[in-house]
């Protein structure tokens, strides 16, 4: 992984965790892996373009994968391409393809409450799911995991009187702050939407600003070659035409798939809730993140126990700055070109998700508003995600945002000249790109 904010939005590779970082696969475990990949995105294919639709919970197996592997196809062609595209070019490419996959569910669901009324309920749920799987869930374990991790590098190194204090935090760096300014500046924005039940077109322009300087200073930060792992390494050893040929094949493959799969897929976890009498909402909710960010998840993890959880919570976090922004923004847009008004409105059951969403953002900011993570705030944030599954009432979300919200402050308190600096971090000249 890069250093700096690029490090955040450099994919890596997903299906080759069992690798160490510097292996190289062989063609044979390469093509394998690619193989792999395509096997999993040919059903849904198949199914999204063939006269006959499989039963609901089938269907959401079916593109549940299929979304999953042309996630990770798009992740390798991303990683290659880097080799041909540089500077801010790049660092789009980079950022849009980490969220493309549910980006594809969350207009769809948007576009379609335009003409549908049922699917208003469920335009945001998508987004508040994956954002506090990624916050409330991967964000602290990644944490845990690297403290462990360090420990036992300490002990190794002999060490062992040293162990114990290594274990209480996991140091980040400044070049996460910037990062951090702009999820603080997009969650500022984005409250707006629970405090007057709506996201409006307004909100959603400026939130798509905020992503588009995001970009740009992101990509004034330093430029260094691309370290390629597992599949894309292996892609990147092949001739010019070759590669390139292999990358936009991929691309083609699972934008397409992508594409393709995010009608059926969100329909079939609706049609699934009617039958089983579940709450469709929690399907979309919790379901259709798993095919987006679960090998995000798991490559942040492995990142953490080989001792780069720095790199690992730099990528959530620009993963966390994509969601409040770019995602968010472009909700009321996706509505008003499905047949709606220049507002996406939201019922109160989602004006409390996007509450416990954005206390749960103020509870990691705060967290990390002076550089180190305290492992026993990472246990407070692992214990209020379980709560929320604990706790049958639906009102309890805002018991827990109120939680959050005391936590936020304590923090936010306990590291209080860090705040300035952390806010000015969006309006200040980001540095310029060496290299």
């Amino acid at each position: 992984m890069a250093d700096g904010a690029r490090a955040g939005l450099v994919v890596c590779n997903r299906l080759a965790y069992p690798l160490a970082p510097e292996a190289l696969l062989t063609p044979r475990a390469a093509y394998t892996r690619i193989g792999l990949a395509l096997a999993g995105v040919v059903p849904g294919l198949v199914v999204a373009l063939g006269p006959f639709e499989p039963p609901a919970p089938v269907g959401i197996a079916i593109f549940g994968l299929a979304i999953w592997c042309a996630a990770t196809l798009l992740e390798w062609a991303a990683e290659t391409a880097e080799m041909d595209i540089t500077g801010s070019l790049a660092m789009a490419l980079l950022a849009i393809v980490a969220i493309l996959p549910e980006y594809a569910v969350d207009v769809y669901l948007a576009f379609t409450a335009g003409t549908n009324q049922e699917y208003e309920a469920y335009a945001s749920a998508n987004m508040n799911g994956a954002t506090r799987l990624l916050i409330g869930l991967a964000l602290p374990l990644v944490v845990l995991v690297g403290i462990s991790s360090r420990r036992r590098q300490a002990r190794r190194a002999g060490t062992e009187q040293r162990a114990s204090a290594i274990a209480d935090w996991l140091d980040i760096t400044h070049d996460h702050r910037g990062t951090m300014g702009f999820l603080a500046l997009g969650a500022l924005i984005a409250v707006l939407a629970p405090l007057t039940a709506q996201v409006h077109a307004g909100l959603g322009g400026g939130l798509l600003i905020v992503f588009i300087v995001f970009l740009w200073y992101t990509s004034r930060g330093e430029v260094e070659e691309p370290n390629l792992v597992g599949v894309s390494a292996f892609l990147g050893t092949m001739a010019k035409g070759q590669r390139r040929a292999w990358v936009v094949a991929m691309f083609v493959v699972a934008a397409g798939t992508i594409g393709l799969g995010a009608e059926p897929f969100c329909d079939s976890l609706v049609e699934t809730g009617h039958q089983l009498h579940i709450n469709e909402a929690l399907l979309i909710q919790w379901l259709a993140p798993l095919a987006s960010e679960a090998p995000e998840f798991i490559i942040a993890l492995t990142l953490a126990s080989r001792h780069n959880a720095a790199g690992a919570v730099l990528m959530l976090l620009t993963s966390m700055v994509n969601q409040w922004t770019a995602l968010v923004g472009s909700l009321p847009f996706a509505f008003w070109l499905g047949g709606g008004t220049y507002s996406l409105p939201l019922d109160a059951h989602q004006v409390e998700e996007f509450l416990l969403t954005g206390s749960v953002t103020a509870v990691a900011l705060s967290l990390m508003i002076d550089l180190r993570i305290q492992a026993f705030g990472c246990w407070f944030m692992l214990a209020v995600f379980a709560a929320e599954f604990a706790l049958p009432d639906e009102h309890a979300r805002l018991i827990l945002a109120a939680i959050n919200a005391v936590a936020a402050v304590f923090f936010f308190i306990r590291g209080r000249r860090h705040i300035v600096p952390l806010l000015k971090t969006p309006f200040v000249k980001a540095p310029p790109k060496t290299g």
